[in-house]
């Protein structure tokens, strides 16, 4: 056999396998048109494969997603790079599904470049099971919020309430002490004070659990208020900054803005060494931007997925149901900053 027969043995044994897998496999040339696609795009879209050369494959793209997968085909084309993408195609049954695209670029034998070849594979289950996971993950906030506002309405309603009136019976109590009896008067004054320490303490975890100021009197005055709380609680100086927000931003980016906030702070605490923070809050671009900062000790972002706890957890889950981003940035003895990206009119 020669070369030019195993050669052209190669190219159809390669197209027999292009045309009978489950996948869509296509190739375009160096001007960026689609020279070849393969029978499962029939199967898979009733159209025509040998048709849908050229641009005429795009139609089948949702209007959604046509723009930025033609985009995304430029950007490697120029980069020469592997690429990967996602959109969803219309079906042979009129429903959308999502398929994943991979394409590498190859070469001409004078060493030209040639164009690329991809495959794109049915990953609409995977993204079904994505958004159920998704849903779970925002049931489970919504009912910790729920959950978070039941306890704290328990504390203040009711344990609060039987603090409040168990002072002012140790107060009667007090009054009906004799003089002539200094250290137990001592005594119910010092059970007094602790009783109002544990009242304050009830108020401050009530809070914390549900920040009632987010709603009543609004994002600003609520982390104003929380970042004078750890300064004079945790003995720690945190600066608080403001700059050209919106008059009005919705309860539930509200409150995730403040949890953002509450959630660094504490880690500040627990794991900076710093004794100074700050605070920004801001409107920039249409977006809301939050950062948090520190000059404590820092540490490997890169190893933060081994150890993200469940608050940190928590926060991530809410600024992806809310179409925004969270980014953590640290270094050895260098401090950290927590950033918080959302749009000003969050997706939901």
């Amino acid at each position: 056999m020669t070369a030019h027969d195993a050669l052209r043995e190669s190219e159809s044994l390669l197209r027999t396998l292009a045309e009978h897998a489950p996948v869509v496999v296509w190739v375009m040339d160096a001007a960026g048109s689609v020279t070849y696609i393969s029978r499962y795009w029939q199967e898979f879209t009733g159209r025509d494969s040998d048709q849908d050369v050229g641009l005429k494959w795009a139609e089948a793209i949702h209007p959604d997603d046509c723009a930025r997968a033609a985009s995304e085909l430029i950007e490697a084309s120029n980069s020469g790079k592997p690429s990967r993408g996602e959109y969803r195609v219309r079906r042979v049954d009129g429903e959308y599904a999502w398929l994943r695209d991979y394409s590498v670029p190859f070469y001409n034998s004078d060493g030209s470049y040639g164009g690329r070849v991809g495959a794109c594979m049915d990953i609409t289950e995977h993204k079904d099971r994505e958004r159920v996971a998704q849903k779970v993950q925002e049931n489970l906030i919504l009912g910790q919020e729920a959950e978070r506002r039941r306890v704290a309405r328990e504390l203040h309603d009711d344990v609060g309430q039987r603090i409040a009136l168990l002072g002012m019976a140790l107060q009667e109590v007090e009054h009906l002490v004799p003089k002539a009896s200094p250290l137990l008067e001592e005594k119910l004054k010092a059970m007094r004070g602790h009783l109002e320490t544990l009242s304050v303490d009830i108020h401050r975890i009530s809070h914390n659990l549900h920040p009632s100021t987010v709603a009543n009197l609004g994002l600003v005055t609520a982390l104003r208020r929380l970042c004078g709380e750890f300064s004079e609680r945790m003995r720690i100086t945190v600066e608080f900054c403001v700059k050209d927000m919106p008059d009005e931003i919705s309860e539930e980016a509200a409150l995730a803005i403040f949890r953002v906030a509450q959630e660094s702070l504490t880690n500040v605490v627990k794991h900076s060494g710093s004794r100074k923070a700050s605070v920004s809050l801001a409107e920039q671009a249409g977006e809301i931007r939050l950062a948090v900062m520190d000059q404590g000790v820092g540490f490997d972002v890169n190893r933060l997925g081994e150890k993200a706890g469940l608050g940190l957890t928590s926060i991530q889950e809410r600024t992806r149901i809310l179409g925004g981003n969270i980014t953590i940035t640290s270094s050895a003895s260098e401090g950290t900053q927590v950033e918080l990206r959302l749009p000003k009119s969050p997706s939901r």
